[in-house]
């Protein structure tokens, strides 16, 4: 099974009941499709960027589940369908975690190639003093 986000806006004249309906509603979807429901919260009622159906304000939810494809999909078709859902968005989060752990692994990698100049250097430099006779150190002779 995949871990996936789903985020709802949802009109911003629904109120606490009919918020705690959709999230029962949704939550209800992915139990029955065999999926676990991790995270199911309203986030924020926040203004939007453009108007949507002359609306400039909105209701976030947030949902984190574990399903699988045939369950987004489903969700997908069914918050088309919702009347008070403005706008849905469905996002694999295993997916991100995965190309994240890419990313630092490459940084890691650069890194270390980039130490490995200075250390080459001071190995050189190292070669260089001994077959020089100079070792570092001074002599220190005492009268």
């Amino acid at each position: 099974m995949r871990t996936y986000e789903l985020l709802v806006l949802v009109r911003p004249d629904c109120d606490d009941e009919q918020i705690a309906s959709i999230i029962a509603r949704y939550t209800d979807v992915i139990a029955n499709h065999e999926g676990s429901v991790t995270t199911a919260e309203k986030w924020a009622k926040r203004r939007l960027a453009y108007e949507i159906d002359r609306v400039r304000e909105g209701i976030y939810l947030i949902f984190v589940f574990k399903g699988t494809a045939q369950l987004a999909d489903e969700l997908d078709r069914l918050l088309k369908i919702d009347q008070e859902v403005m706008r849905h968005m469905i996002c694999r989060i295993d997916h991100q975690e995965q190309l994240e752990r890419k990313f630092r692994q490459k940084r890691t990698r650069g890194q270390e190639r980039r130490r490995e100049p200075d250390a080459r250097g001071q190995a050189q430099a190292a070669e260089a003093a001994v077959v020089s006779g100079d070792t570092g150190k001074e002599d220190s002779k005492e009268n």
